[in-house]
């Protein structure tokens, strides 16, 4: 019997997907949490949202169609 690296690697897709889910929900999170205080976490969500993703991927993750296009304005304020 031969086990292959492509047994295991399906396993590391899947969690590197999983965790790249998880990540772009905790932006989307931060992103939408506006406040005056958190405006810097709010700037540094949404630059990471902007180069890390694509809006229909957001609206997959659920964001919604107004953070979408926060995200993706130029230029951008907070």
């Amino acid at each position: 019997m031969r086990v292959g690296a492509h047994c295991t690697l399906a396993l590391l897709v899947i969690d590197a997907t999983d965790d790249r889910a998880r990540t772009l929900r905790t932006l989307i999170e931060l992103a939408e949490d506006s406040t005056p205080g958190a405006c810097f976490d709010d700037e540094r969500a949404i630059a990471l949202l902007r180069a890390q993703a694509t809006p229909d991927e957001l609206r997959e993750l659920g964001a919604s169609e107004g953070l979408i296009e926060h995200v993706f304005a130029e230029p951008h304020a907070c």
